[in-house]
């Protein structure tokens, strides 16, 4: 039965969910540390040291991909809309100039350094769209080969929960929640990273990243369009479907900025988002697998840090000049 498949790896991310609670508030007095970067962390070591067991896989793989889409969706409820409408049209101009460019940046220089076409690609999709997610949906777009796929995968997972504890350390540094939570959205590679990283900040910060990386997320199908064209000669072949989660989470943050539901429902829904991003969180560290990074892609995650640096950098400073 599917449900006994899932539900020892479930309770074990439950169950470091719950650790990772317990123990932010035991260092909150004397380390600011996020219980999501604790939780991604502690999943990571585990992970890397005792070895995630067989059994588990299936529900962390469930927490990973479906709980944290549900997780978004009740997000929306958290959602000020007329706050992120006040941010004003710079921000999709930022992301409509920040994927493709992104995207192009890392096949030119997969290609001046000799990296496979197909892999170069998948790490500036990665990068550029909604992380492991978008590698995995486009992989059969461009037609790669499934070792190129995990091996994007396993960098983009890294670089991310990397990218998270990074922004995460510099989260306090004074500059504004929308700033921040703008950085976070359009810079971090999956979903989880940027939600991790932005709410570190705070709720404003936040629910402007997500925003932001969900309007990312929606590039997944100009994206999917364009290199079918490009690796097939056709847009028509193959192409990826569109992200239905995102329009739920947008009619969640419509539902709730028109106040037609009670608090006391929405603030449970948002509460329970919380608790699910969590889980999401703690099952993303356990797919991290820094053997297997070293062991197949050494330059293409040279590669994959060196630019995450200089995007995100670049990034930050486009941020500051148009908002």
């Amino acid at each position: 039965m599917k449900v006994k498949k899932l539900l020892p790896g479930i309770l074990f991310v439950v169950l470091i969910a719950i650790v990772s609670m317990w123990l932010q508030g035991l260092i909150k007095p004397y380390f600011a540390l996020e219980t999501l970067t604790i939780a991604i962390i502690i999943g990571m070591i585990y992970n890397n040291t005792v070895g995630t067991q067989i059994v588990l896989a299936e529900g962390i793989k469930f927490s990973l991909k479906k709980l944290l889409k549900v997780g978004i969706v009740l997000l929306g409820f958290k959602l000020n809309m007329t706050a992120v409408l006040d941010l004003g049209p710079n921000i999709l101009l930022l992301v409509a100039i920040f994927v493709p460019a992104t995207l192009f940046t890392f096949m030119y220089v997969s290609k001046k350094f000799g990296l496979n076409k197909k892999l170069g690609t998948l790490l500036g999709v990665g990068s550029c769209i909604c992380g492991a997610s978008a590698v995995v949906a486009l992989a059969p777009v461009i037609g790669a080969d499934d070792d190129d796929a995990v091996v994007a995968v396993s960098i983009v997972s890294v670089l991310g929960a990397i990218g998270v504890i990074a922004y995460t350390a510099i989260s306090k540094a004074p500059m504004s929640d929308a700033t921040y939570g703008i950085w976070s959205g359009l810079t971090l590679h999956g979903v989880a990273h940027a939600l991790a990283a932005a709410f570190a900040r705070g709720d404003v910060a936040g629910e402007i990243g997500t925003f932001v990386k969900m309007t990312r997320v929606l590039m997944l199908v100009p994206v999917s369009l364009f290199l079918s064209y490009h690796f097939n000669g056709s847009s028509e072949s193959k192409r990826a479907k569109f992200p239905m989660y995102v329009l739920y989470f947008i009619i969640a943050g419509i539902i709730n900025s028109l106040g037609i539901l009670p608090e006391a429902l929405t603030g449970f829904l948002a509460k329970s988002s919380s608790f699910l991003i969590l889980m999401a969180m703690t099952a993303m560290g356990l797919s991290v697998n820094f053997k297997q990074v070293a062991k197949k892609g050494a330059k293409a995650f040279v590669i994959g840090l060196v630019l995450f640096v200089v995007l995100s950098t670049f990034g930050f400073a486009a941020i500051t000049m148009m908002v």
